[in-house]
């Protein structure tokens, strides 16, 4: 939801701590950071009763979930989907009357795309671990010796689990070379950015170590966690696009009382005898402000959260990328029929983009809005890129999308483009999420990645 200036709702209820000589004075919190993660924090601290002031860079909300319009159309410009593991998406959903929007995907399988063959993934799988490792689908593509190798994992004794193990090493050693570099490498890669290699088991599930070694195999921890998920598809969406919870979300705190000043770049956070000072940079103006807090929360990403106090918050052992989201709406009809299902993840540089999602055959109440009478094939893609800063790829996007999708996407075929440029948010190691009293770390600035990671972390937060 766009915000072009300072917001102030209704002032909330007055604190009712009381002391000698009346009231005693509502606590001031900054938070920094005006995506989800950010307004989760926002409202968590001025329903606790706190005076909360949110501080956003850019001139509106939401961050990675936000919309844009691309030909005419408003959509999502970041995430468009989330996890429903836990369900702690849900709930919020619940509470900010979004419950009967909630969408599942439509049923049809991703594909891989590697240099030497193209395939769907197996029918059951968590995070491209293959849950029924010896059924038909997984023998297509592992082949009869790498689908018995990948389930040795479930009679192999496993021992104590070192819970920064990563990803790459723990599932090469129970699973095989192939279960990971034909399934677990294309998917895990697809949605962290991140090799397999460098990324730590617990980065892709909170608490999946102690999971690993509680059951004693990887796959059978996959099952579990597979289990407890909501009903059918492990994400879900919302009609009309993920940016509503921005929206909502936005509308709330701000009838909490909550002050959203956009365009206000924090440029440093520092202690002072009586709790923290502020520093913004106004846009454009070449002067810069103060605000004096008891308490500052940030969400903004980890190496920015770092430069506003490097003395108290660790850089995070991660390069500082990006990720660039390209927006094809294309006039198609080779795509009716979804020749690659829901979309498309790489396997082995096939091409510049990592991952290919066909929104329209993903998501039915997108094709119902976009494919009119007057433009029946007409079809919205979605690829993924790792970029340096301030890089184009639009230049790459129509040839990538015809190589993942197998079909001729010709230029005169396509309707619009965008490109969106994203900090990487794959999951990182922090140190102390409360660094010292009254400073705290959430969303990407606590190293979380992902709508239902961030919002399960807001549930239990502990602001001091």
């Amino acid at each position: 939801m766009p915000v072009t200036g300072d917001k102030e709702g209704p002032a909330p209820a007055a604190d009712e701590r009381r002391g000698y000589f009346g009231p005693l004075p509502r606590k001031k919190w900054v938070v920094v950071g005006g995506g989800i993660g950010g307004l989760l924090a926002a409202r968590h601290l001025a329903l606790c009763g706190a005076e909360v002031t949110l501080l956003e860079e850019s001139d509106s909300l939401g961050g990675r979930v936000s919309s844009h319009v691309v030909g005419g159309f408003d959509l999502d410009a970041g995430a468009e989907s989330f996890a429903t593991r836990a369900g702690s998406v849900a709930t919020l959903l619940g509470e900010m009357g979004l419950a009967d929007a909630v969408v599942s995907p439509e049923v049809a399988p991703a594909w891989v795309v590697s240099p030497r063959r193209s395939y769907p993934l197996p029918k059951t799988g968590w995070l491209g671990i293959p849950l029924r490792p010896l059924s038909r689908d997984v023998r297509a593509i592992l082949g009869w010796r790498g689908a018995i190798r990948a389930s040795c994992d479930i009679y192999r004794p496993i021992g104590t689990v070192d819970p920064y193990v990563t990803v790459g090493k723990l599932a090469r050693e129970r699973l095989g070379a192939k279960a990971v570099n034909l399934l677990m490498r294309p998917v895990i890669s697809g949605i962290y950015s991140r090799a397999l290699e460098d990324l730590p088991l617990a980065a892709i599930a909170p608490g999946l170590p102690g999971d690993v070694e509680r059951h004693g195999s990887l796959i059978k921890a996959a099952r579990s966690r597979r289990a407890v998920s909501a009903a059918g598809s492990a994400v879900q969406g919302i009609h009309g696009g993920v940016a509503r919870l921005t929206a909502a979300l936005s509308a709330e705190v701000q009838s909490l009382g909550v002050t959203i000043r956009v365009n206000s770049p924090a440029s440093a956070v520092v202690p002072y005898a009586r709790g923290w000072r502020v520093h913004i940079d106004a846009k454009g103006l070449g002067v810069a402000r103060t605000l004096k807090a008891d308490g500052v929360t940030i969400a903004i990403p980890g190496a920015a959260a770092h430069e506003l106090q490097p003395d108290m918050i660790r850089r995070p052992d991660t390069d500082d990328k990006f990720v660039a989201l390209v927006t094809l709406v294309v006039d198609a009809p080779a795509l009716d029929d979804a020749p690659r299902g829901t979309g498309v993840l790489v396997a082995g540089g096939v091409t510049r983009a990592k991952a290919l999602t066909h929104a329209t055959a993903k998501w039915a109440w997108l094709a119902r809005e976009v494919q009119t009478a007057e433009h029946p094939h007409r079809h919205v893609l979605r690829l993924s890129y790792s970029v340096e800063q301030g890089e184009s790829v639009v230049g790459h996007a129509i040839e990538d999308a015809s190589r993942l999708l197998g079909v001729n996407i010709l230029a005169d075929q396509v309707v619009a483009t965008s490109q969106v440029e994203w900090h990487d948010a794959a999951p990182a190691k922090v140190g102390s999420l409360n660094t010292a009293p009254g400073l705290h770390l959430v969303a990407s600035a606590a190293g979380l990645s992902g709508i239902a990671a961030i919002v399960a972390a807001d549930a239990v937060a502990d602001y001091r």
